[in-house]
């Protein structure tokens, strides 16, 4: 039987659908350090997160979404809100000078 701060928590697969996020992605992502699960079943290596761990899930989505590396999406996530504003300013500059560029080709 699990503790009640298990049933708290959702399953990965959980996690996944309510974010758009594959478990592999997932997995991946705890093995980045960038989403690691609130706990993991020593006995089964089953993963769980917190609900509010779904909200992260989805801006790393949405991050992914727009060709951010992992290494940038790491430097967004631990800045503070100025700074990481200031990332995403110059993400999406670079995107936009590189688009303008491949038109022009």
């Amino acid at each position: 039987m699990r503790s009640s701060r298990v049933e708290e928590l959702i399953t990965i697969g959980a996690l996944a659908r309510a974010s758009g996020l594959t478990a592999s992605a997932l997995r991946f992502y705890a093995d980045c350090g960038l989403l690691t699960p609130a706990e993991v079943d020593a006995a089964t290596g089953y993963r769980y997160y917190t609900p509010s761990q779904c909200e992260r899930a989805v801006l790393i989505r949405r991050l992914r979404g727009i060709d951010l590396s992992l290494e940038a999406i790491t430097e967004v996530l631990s800045a503070g809100p100025d700074r990481a504003e200031r990332l995403l300013d110059a993400h999406v500059a670079e995107l936009a000078r590189r688009a303008k560029a491949a038109a022009r080709v």
